[in-house]
């Protein structure tokens, strides 16, 4: 069995627990607790206690991808937690941008905060143990989110587009569990399901994460025909979903008009056991 836990997502369950525009979820195995994503501050610190999840006993952390609102929370955590590793890409440590009007603003990781001991530099395949893989890189035929046109990288002084490799996936494999967890599917997350299958050699039996078909600083969402492809292609995956995040809500109900009860909407302290 595995518990998952939402600990921030744009929307809230209730009022009692805060919300942001951002992601960090805790999952939960015989064996492992597991913080993935620390959203943008220290706001899944509060909605953590809250839920009753004691940040100090995660011994596994993953920063999906190298975007404040996914690692802006790592300095709280370092603050709370004293023993995790925490997996994160090398190249998440690139100057990460979003352009607003034109203009370039910086959504990248506080590199001051990278210490040796505690952080685990992950390979395109990071095997962490028999139920807990990391993987990245992904490529495939599905074509990418628009919204991806948005984002960029500084490399020898210049603005380019992110080709996201920073970005990587969880997957969880107790028994005959198979869980994918994305943060926001800059790759495709149909790329990202069918390289999850052929690592695990079966279709993820959960796929939970953003799907990245609204795009925040320009409000526009990608066109009604890409998010009923999207929506297509994984009616021929296998897999239960649960979205959030980046999908944003209008996209979801477009999608959920086609899977129907295989796809749920995830908000900050809706739990889940897999």
């Amino acid at each position: 069995m595995v518990k998952i836990v939402v600990l921030l997502e744009n929307t809230t369950e209730s009022s009692e627990l805060k919300c942001r525009h951002g992601l960090s979820l805790y999952a939960e195995t015989e064996t492992h607790k597991i913080l993935f994503d620390m959203g943008p501050n220290a706001l899944f610190l509060k909605n953590a206690e809250a839920l009753g999840v004691d940040i100090a006993d995660i011994d596994i952390a993953v920063i999906s991808h190298g975007h404040v609102d996914h690692c802006g929370g790592l300095r709280y955590f370092l603050e709370k937690n004293q023993k995790a590793k925490i997996y994160i890409r090398p190249q998440a440590l690139e100057a990460h941008y979003v352009k607003v009007l034109g203009i370039p603003f910086y959504v990248g990781i506080d590199r001051a905060l990278l210490s040796a001991d505690r952080f685990v530099f992950a390979d395109d395949i990071h095997v962490i143990d028999d139920e807990i893989t990391l993987f990245s890189n992904v490529t495939g035929q599905f074509p990418l989110p628009g919204s991806d046109g948005n984002l960029f990288v500084k490399r020898n002084g210049k603005l380019v587009p992110d080709d996201f490799c920073h970005e990587q996936n969880l997957m969880i494999t107790p028994g005959d569990k198979r869980v994918l967890i994305c943060g926001c599917a800059h790759a495709g997350i149909v790329n990202i399901a069918r390289r999850a299958k052929t690592l695990v050699g079966n279709d993820p039996t959960t796929v939970i994460g953003g799907m990245h078909l609204y795009e925040p600083t320009k409000r526009r969402y990608e066109s009604d025909s890409y998010i009923d492809s999207v929506a297509a292609a994984l009616t021929e995956i296998k897999s239960s979903y649960y979205t959030c995040h980046c999908t944003g809500e209008k996209a979801y109900k477009k999608m959920k008009a086609r899977l129907g009860a295989r796809l749920t909407y995830l908000r900050t302290g809706l739990e889940l056991r897999i």
